[in-house]
C-alpha cells in the first residue's frame, strides 16, 4: 500500500508540469496545470443538478475529470514554449515544433486507447455470451466527454506526432489518479435508449462544467494553492470555488412551488374558462406528456398552459419553463406578461431567475432592469463580475449569451432558440440541456411554414426522448398538422402513432405514452361572438370604411399583407387627412421598438379613452400574441388562419360602450369565382403573392370567409380551418399553381429534415451536418437578406442613427433588414471612407466580417415624406435610392 501511494504520488508530481491554461499578467507568462483545471470542472459537474439517474456523483467526477486528457498531448502542450514539460516529454524542437489535432479529439482517441488496453473493464464489465458493455457502448459514453466545446469529434487517424509514449503515460496515469480519487462503481450495463437519451444529456451537461469552470474570475489563475495533492486540491479548494462559481453562475433550480390552484398563479381572474378549468384539474399520464391546446385568441391559453405547467413541475416532470414565440415582438409582450406572474411557480423565499432570450434582448428594458449588477460586455477579454444580487431576476452571466439564457429557471424567447438545439451547430447540446429539464411551450404552433414545422417536429422528438413535457397553443391548427407534432412526440418516447379523431373545437389533446386523449371543451364566456365580415373589392374602399370608424372615435387597424403595400395606405389615409400610426418590420431596432410600445398604450389591453382613437397601418406583426384591441380590422385576403388570428384582435376585452356597433372584419379580396387563374389575385393586391406562394390557399379562404356573413367563433372556427386546408375544392385554372406550392413546401420541408439532428445517431459527427449557425438557419428564407446599419456624418466622423449608453448597442439599435434584391450594397461618399472604416471596426468581429451587414450612410433629405435619404445598389448593380423616417420606416419612394 505504502509502494502504491508513492506510486501516485510520483506520477502526480509528474503530472503538474503539463499547463492547461494561460494567461499573461503584467507582461508575464502565469500557467494554470492542466490537472487543477480539470479537478475544477469535476467539482462544478458534482455541484451541478444531479444528471440523470444510472450516474452516481462518483461517476461524474470521474468521467468529467478525463474531459481534457489530449491536452497532455504534444500538439497542445507544445503552443507555448516557455511552458513545454520536457522532464516529461524531452526536449523541445524548435526546428520541428509539435505539431497534431486539436485537443478534444485526442481526448477521444486516448480514451479509445484505454478502453482498448482493458482500463476500464472493471468499470463498464462485459459479460460471456453478450450482455455487458460492449466496446462500441463505452465509446458511446466516451464521445460526449470528447466533445464538450459544443460539437463532436472524431478519433484522428494520424497522431504519431502529437502523442509520444510521454503524452501517453501521463493520460493513462491521470486516468488511473482520478479513478482511486473518485472511485466509481462498476456501472450496470444500460438499454439503447437509456444510453443515447445519457449521451446527449452528458454532452451539454458537460459543457455547461466546463463553461463554469473555466471562468477565470471565479477560479483565478494568479490565485493557486497548493496543488501537491488532488483530494486535497479537490476538497479544500476546487468544492468551495466550485460551489460559489455554480451559486453566482445561477444555474441551480429554484424550489417548485406546491400547485394551489389557478387563483393561487393568477389571482385576478374570476372565472376560470372551461379550458383552464381542464387544465386546473386533467388527470396527468405518467411519463411525459404533449398537451395540444386549441381555443380562440383571448381564451386565457397562456394562462391555462401556465396552470399545466405548474402541475407538472409540482409533480416533478420539470424544472422550469421556456415559453416559445414566433417573432422577438410577441417574445417581448409575452415577457412582460410573465415577469409578473412567474414567482408564483416558486417557492417562497426562492429567486428563481427568468430571461429573455432573442436576437435583441438586452434592448428589452423590462429584462435589462431583471439582469443582476455586473453583466459584462461580450469583448474577447474577461473582466471580473460583481457578486450577483440576491434580488436580481437574472444572473449576468446568464443574461450575456443566448445559449446560457435556456438555463434560466423561466425563459421566454422565440422559438429559434429552441429550434437551434437540434441543428447541427456548436453548443446545441448546451441548449438541449437547459431545454431538458423544463416545460417547453411553444405558442402560437400554427405560425409556421412547412420547413420550420419539420423542424418543430424534431424538436418534440428530442424533446420527449430526454424525459421533457411540452405544450403547444393555437387558435387555428388544422388536425394533419396536430397529428404530425403528436407523432413526432410520441416517436421521440418510442411508441407506436395513435390517430387523432376529434375535430370539435375547442379541443384539449393530451398525448402520453400510452394514450391520446381529446376533450373537446366550451368557449370562455364573452369570448364566443360573431364578427361580421365585409368584403372590399378596392382600396379605395377600404380608404372610405377606415375614414368613417375613424371621425367616429374608433380604435382601427389596417392590416397589409406587404410593407410596400403598408405604406401605400398610409399615404392613401394621409391623403385623405388621416395620420396613422405605421407598424412594420422595416423600421430600425430603435425606432421599432419605440412604435411597439405606442402600439401597446393605443391599443393593448389597458388603452382607455381618447388614446384609442387611433388608426394603426400595419403587417403580420399585429396578428400574434400581442394583446390588442380594435373596434374594427379592415385586412388584406390572407390564409384562413391568420384571418382568424386578425379577427381575434376586434372586440377582444370588455370596454362597455364603442363607436362602433358590432365587431367587424373587413377583408379586401377578389371575387373567389368559380373560373380563378393564376393571376386571380394579382390585379387587386400584386405584392401579396410575394408573402404568401399559394394562390389556391388563398382562393380557399376567401371563398370559405365570405360563404357566411358572420364568423361565428368557436362554432365556425374548424370548419373554416379544415376548408381552407383542404385541396378538393381547388379550381382548375388554381391547380397548376397550387401544385407548385406544395412542391416547394415538400422540398423546404426535406431542407429541413436534412438539416436537424438525429436523436438516433447519438453525438456523433454522423448526426448531422455540423455547421456554424449562419449556414443551417432555423428559418429558411424566401430570398436572402442584408442589415443595413444606418449612420449619421457629424463633424466628419460617422455615428449610429440610435443613441445608447455604448457604441456597440447604438449600433445593434441602428439596425434593418431587407431583402438583398432591394439593396446589395451601399458605396461610401467620396471623402468618407476613413470615417467609414473608423465606424466598421467599432463593431463585433461577426458584423465586421460579414458581408450581409453593410453600413448606409443617411443623408438628410429634403422632401416632407421622409427625412433622410441613403444610396445603394440592387440585386442588379443598379443605382438605387431608399427613404427612411422614423414615423414610417425605410421606403424605396
Amino acid at each position: 500500500m505504502v509502494d502504491e501511494v508513492s506510486s501516485r504520488s510520483h506520477a502526480w508530481k509528474r503530472l503538474l508540469a503539463f499547463w492547461g491554461k494561460t494567461r499573461g499578467f503584467d507582461g508575464e507568462l502565469v500557467s494554470y496545470p492542466l490537472v487543477a483545471h480539470s479537478l475544477d470542472v469535476a467539482a462544478v459537474a458534482q455541484c451541478l443538478p444531479r444528471l440523470a439517474a444510472p450516474l452516481d456523483p462518483a461517476w461524474i467526477g470521474f468521467l468529467v475529470s478525463v474531459h481534457d486528457i489530449g491536452k497532455f498531448s504534444r500538439a497542445f502542450q507544445g503552443q507555448v514554449k516557455k511552458l513545454w514539460p520536457a522532464g516529461v516529454l524531452g526536449d523541445y524542437d524548435a526546428r520541428r515544433p509539435p505539431r497534431g489535432p486539436r485537443h478534444d479529439g485526442l481526448t477521444l482517441r486516448l480514451l479509445a486507447e484505454a478502453e482498448e488496453d482493458g482500463v476500464f473493464d472493471d468499470l463498464l464489465p462485459g459479460a460471456l455470451g453478450g450482455g455487458g458493455w460492449r466496446p462500441d457502448q463505452r465509446l458511446t459514453l466516451f464521445r460526449p466527454i470528447a466533445g464538450h466545446h459544443g460539437r463532436p469529434v472524431e478519433q484522428p487517424d494520424y497522431v504519431s506526432e502529437a502523442l509520444c509514449s510521454g503524452s501517453r503515460t501521463a493520460a493513462r496515469d491521470f486516468i488511473q489518479l482520478m479513478r482511486a480519487l473518485f472511485q466509481p462503481p462498476p456501472l450496470p450495463p444500460m438499454s439503447k435508449a437509456s444510453l443515447r437519451q445519457l449521451e446527449w444529456r452528458l454532452a451539454g451537461f458537460l459543457t455547461l462544467a466546463d463553461w463554469i469552470g473555466s471562468r477565470e474570475e471565479w477560479f483565478p489563475l494568479a490565485d493557486l494553492k497548493d496543488v501537491s495533492d488532488p483530494s486535497a486540491y479537490l476538497t479544500t479548494l476546487a468544492l468551495p470555488r466550485a460551489r460559489a462559481a455554480v451559486a453566482q453562475a445561477r444555474v441551480l433550480p429554484a424550489g417548485v412551488r406546491a400547485f394551489a390552484g389557478l387563483s393561487a398563479l393568477f389571482p385576478a381572474v374570476e372565472k376560470p374558462s372551461p379550458l383552464q378549468t381542464w387544465a386546473e384539474a386533467v388527470p396527468l399520464p405518467e411519463g411525459p406528456v404533449l398537451a395540444v391546446l386549441e381555443d380562440m385568441t383571448g381564451s386565457g391559453k397562456t394562462e391555462a398552459a401556465l396552470v399545466l405547467a405548474h402541475r407538472l413541475m409540482a409533480a416533478g416532470r420539470g424544472r422550469g419553463l421556456f415559453l416559445a414565440l414566433p417573432t422577438m415582438a410577441t417574445a417581448n409582450g409575452i415577457f412582460a406578461r410573465l415577469h409578473g406572474a412567474y414567482r408564483g411557480l416558486f417557492a417562497e423565499g426562492e429567486v428563481p431567475s427568468i430571461a429573455l432570450t432573442h436576437g435583441k434582448a438586452e434592448f428589452n428594458l423590462l429584462f435589462r432592469a431583471a439582469i443582476a449588477v455586473g453583466v459584462e460586455s461580450k469583448a474577447d477579454t474577461e473582466s471580473p463580475a460583481q457578486p450577483a444580487s440576491s434580488e436580481a431576476e437574472c444572473a449576468a452571466w446568464l443574461a450575456e449569451d443566448r445559449r446560457r439564457a435556456l438555463l434560466a429557471d423561466c425563459g421566454v424567447g422565440t422559438i429559434d432558440q429552441a429550434l437551434l438545439a437540434i441543428l447541427p451547430v456548436r453548443q446545441a447540446p448546451l441548449r438541449l440541456h437547459g431545454l431538458s429539464n423544463k416545460i417547453l411551450i411553444i405558442d402560437e404552433a400554427h405560425a409556421f411554414d412547412r420547413y420550420m414545422r419539420r423542424e418543430m417536429q424534431a424538436l418534440l422528438h428530442f424533446h420527449a426522448a430526454l424525459g421533457g413535457s411540452a405544450i403547444l397553443l393555437s387558435a387555428t391548427l388544422p388536425r394533419t398538422v396536430r397529428q404530425s407534432l403528436v407523432d413526432a412526440f410520441r416517436q421521440g418516447l418510442g411508441t407506436a402513432p395513435l390517430a387523432v379523431r376529434d375535430d370539435r373545437y375547442p379541443l384539449a389533446t393530451l398525448a402520453a405514452a400510452e394514450t391520446v386523449e381529446e376533450q373537446p371543451l366550451a368557449p370562455r364566456l364573452g369570448v364566443a361572438r360573431a364578427v361580421q365580415v365585409t368584403q372590399a373589392r378596392s382600396q379605395g374602399d377600404v380608404v372610405e370604411r377606415v375614414l368613417a370608424a375613424a371621425q367616429s372615435g374608433a380604435a382601427v387597424a389596417w392590416i397589409r399583407n406587404s410593407v410596400d403595400d403598408a405604406l401605400d395606405a398610409a399615404e392613401a389615409l394621409r391623403a385623405a387627412g388621416v395620420d396613422p400610426l405605421v407598424f412594420h418590420a422595416r423600421f430600425v431596432l430603435a425606432d421599432r421598438l419605440a412604435i411597439e410600445e405606442r402600439v401597446r398604450q393605443c391599443f393593448g389591453r389597458d388603452s382607455a379613452g381618447a388614446e384609442r382613437d387611433r388608426v394603426l397601418v400595419a403587417t403580420q406583426v399585429v396578428e400574434q400574441s400581442l394583446d390588442l384591441d380594435f373596434d374594427l380590422i379592415c385586412t388584406d385576403i390572407a390564409p384562413a388562419d391568420s384571418l382568424i388570428q386578425r379577427a381575434g384582435r376586434l372586440w377582444r376585452h370588455q370596454r362597455g360602450p364603442r363607436p362602433i356597433s358590432g365587431p367587424e372584419m373587413v377583408v379586401l379580396s377578389p371575387d373567389p369565382v368559380a373560373e380563378a387563374d393564376a393571376s386571380w389575385l394579382r390585379g387587386l393586391l400584386p405584392r401579396t403573392d410575394s408573402v404568401y406562394r399559394d394562390p389556391a390557399l388563398l382562393w380557399r379562404s376567401a371563398r370559405a370567409v365570405f360563404a357566411c356573413s358572420h364568423l361565428t367563433t368557436p362554432d365556425d372556427m374548424r370548419a373554416l380551418i379544415e376548408a381552407a386546408a383542404g385541396v378538393a375544392t381547388t379550381p382548375a385554372g388554381l391547380v397548376q399553381a397550387a401544385g407548385k406550392a406544395e412542391g416547394k413546401g415538400a422540398a423546404i420541408s426535406g431542407i429541413a429534415a436534412q438539416n436537424v439532428l438525429s436523436f438516433e445517431a447519438g453525438y456523433t459527427p454522423q448526426s448531422g451536418a455540423w455547421e456554424p449557425e449562419t449556414q443551417t438557419p432555423t428559418r429558411l428564407e424566401d430570398r436572402p437578406q442584408v442589415t443595413l446599419r444606418l449612420g449619421m456624418v457629424e463633424n466628419g466622423l460617422v455615428r449610429p442613427y440610435a443613441k445608447a449608453e455604448t457604441l456597440a448597442e447604438a449600433w445593434s439599435l441602428s439596425e434593418v433588414t431587407v431583402a438583398q434584391h432591394r439593396v446589395s450594397a451601399c458605396p461610401i461618399p467620396d471623402g468618407l471612407a476613413a470615417a467609414a472604416a473608423v465606424a466598421r471596426a467599432s463593431w463585433g468581429r461577426w458584423e465586421r466580417d460579414s458581408p450581409r451587414v453593410l453600413l448606409a450612410l443617411l443623408q438628410h433629405n429634403n422632401d416632407d415624406t421622409a427625412r433622410y435619404r441613403l444610396d445603394g445598389t440592387d440585386g442588379k448593380e443598379q443605382p438605387v435610392k431608399a427613404f427612411y423616417s422614423e414615423l414610417r420606416g425605410l421606403a424605396w419612394r
